[in-house]
């Protein structure tokens, strides 16, 4: 993996770390809960709003983010669903260190 591959990685996995924090902390009678844009650019501040099983979804599996249209980066990722606010994108690079640091696995 290069090191720009790795670093954009990183980024990843820490705003995917906040969002599970997010989720942790979200209050069971809400109907949405604000998350932090999963993309690579680490000074992004972007908030997507989904609801409990929209974000359950996008966890569902370790290698599929949620960023805001516009965000995705298709050297890197492949769009795997498409709504009005927001993207799931699927990566492409890295994907053996962002498995391992999955929040849910315990890495």
């Amino acid at each position: 993996m290069s090191l720009s591959d790795e670093r954009l990685a990183k980024n990843e996995i820490l705003f995917r770390e906040i969002n599970e924090r997010l989720d942790e902390m979200s209050v069971p009678w809400s109907k949405t809960t604000d998350y932090l844009c999963e993309c690579s650019e680490m000074s992004c501040t972007k908030i997507v709003e989904l609801t409990n099983e929209e974000y359950e979804r996008v966890r569902s599996r370790a290698t599929v983010f949620v960023v805001v249209p516009g965000h995705e980066r298709p050297e890197i990722e492949k769009v795997v669903e498409e709504q009005e606010d927001f993207l799931l994108v699927e990566k492409l690079v890295a994907v053996d260190e962002i498995v391992d640091q999955d929040p849910r696995a315990g890495g």
